[in-house]
């Protein structure tokens, strides 16, 4: 045998048949593709998360697309350097926050494509359309807030419908995935996000410091709605609504031993920092802009807390969060639920809260939870803030003093 490889192998061409038959197998695939035959159906469907002045519309379809959104006669495209991805399964396409506002309605469209050497085969274009409902101040601001449910989303998506068709916008405020070691993981709050709000409400997503863990953890930022893979802190606008979103990155130190010397979040917390005294310094066009009449906090770990790995950094958010007239902040991260009024939330020597404080959620998977969940029903309405602790069932845990604003 090594006789007849010794005369025949210089004039076999391995690399030459590789390609042949990679080409026939493309070939036939494609045949599948094109015709329809192998359903490019989603695998799940989409959400709209909120980020910064835009709408950031996910979705999941089951093989490698390209994809798009209209709304309107105009078209939003999820690419990269000026050509639509289409080795992707999860999609992610931006679109103007006054845009959708506008029309109140939007279409997703994807396309299975097969590309080889020497093929590039393109399938049947699916779409599916979807009615949207933006902020809506008629009857007051309806909020539901979910935090900590680290990859347990049957009961937290029961609890999220609290609002039904009243519900203005859910609020997912971190570790809803818990350390994102495999890629199958990261949906995980994509499946959530639609069960509450079945594509027509704005969601919106603040990183937790369990989601910061794990080999598939800096791939996040494609699943939800963020400013970009390399920051997770930003302001927002939702009608007279304005929000500042925190991102504390992980909960230690970074020379902790748990991160294998790959944290780098104290300078990541500095420019956040820097970010949001400029914020502050520009309060004409933030908080104080022309039409805000409410202002709300979000943040994983609680702005102000008695971290003991940077205290520096909790007590120059908190004398921050006191400049910005907060009506109110909403906090995930203690695996409880609990409501501080003004002036008594306050650790260590910092400034107390001069802001009311919910810490919002308790998952059913705590051994004191008793496989019951409970998370937060928020409404705005007029001059006042009201709040109930609500289970899966949606029974009133605990109703909240009303908070009277000025």
């Amino acid at each position: 045998m090594s006789d007849f490889w010794a005369t025949v192998g210089p004039y076999f061409n391995f690399q030459g048949l590789f390609a042949i038959l990679n080409s026939l197998w493309l070939f036939i695939l494609s045949f599948f593709v094109q015709w329809g035959l192998m359903p490019n159906k989603l695998t799940v469907e989409p959400s709209v998360f909120v980020s910064e002045n835009e709408y950031q519309i996910v979705w999941e379809s089951k093989y490698p697309s390209s994809a798009w959104v209209t709304v309107g006669d105009e078209k939003y495209v999820d690419s990269v350097g000026g050509q639509l991805f289409f080795d992707q399964k999860i999609h992610k396409v931006s679109v103007p926050m006054d845009a959708l506002d506008a029309a109140k309605s939007y279409e997703i469209h994807w396309q299975h494509v097969i590309k080889g050497p020497l093929i590039q085969k393109q399938g049947k274009i699916m779409a599916k359309a979807y009615a949207f409902r933006p902020i809506d101040f008629s009857d007051g601001l309806q909020i539901y807030h979910i935090s900590d449910t680290h990859s347990l989303m049957k009961l937290a998506g029961q609890g999220g419908k609290y609002w039904g068709d009243k519900l203005d916008l859910l609020i997912l405020n971190g570790d809803i995935i818990t350390d994102i070691e495999m890629n199958h993981l990261l949906p995980d709050a994509m499946r959530l996000a639609w069960n509450v709000t079945r594509g027509e409400r704005p969601v919106l997503y603040a990183r937790g410091n369990h989601e910061t863990r794990g080999a598939c953890a800096n791939d996040l930022s494609r699943y939800v709605g963020a400013p970009g893979a390399d920051r997770w802190y930003y302001t927002t606008r939702l009608g007279p609504l304005w929000i500042a979103v925190y991102d504390a990155g992980e909960d230690k130190e970074d020379s902790h031993e748990e991160y294998a010397g790959l944290a780098y979040f104290e300078k990541y917390r500095e420019k956040e920092t820097a970010f949001f005294d400029r914020v502050i310094a520009n309060a004409a066009a933030e908080f104080d802009a022309p039409g805000v009449e409410y202002r709300l906090l979000v943040s994983h770990v609680p702005v102000g807390s008695d971290n003991r790995w940077y205290p520096e950094v909790m007590r120059a958010w908190q004398d921050q969060a006191n400049q910005m007239k907060l009506d109110l902040a909403l906090h995930g991260h203690w695996h409880r639920v609990q409501y501080f009024a003004p002036g008594q939330y306050r650790y260590l020597d910092f400034e107390a809260a001069n802001y009311p404080v919910i810490i919002g959620c308790k998952p059913a998977h705590d051994a004191d939870s008793n496989g019951i969940f409970t998370g937060t029903a928020v409404e705005f309405k007029q001059n006042a803030i009201r709040g109930w602790f609500t289970n899966q069932r949606h029974e009133i845990v605990r109703e909240l003093p009303e908070i009277l604003r000025q």
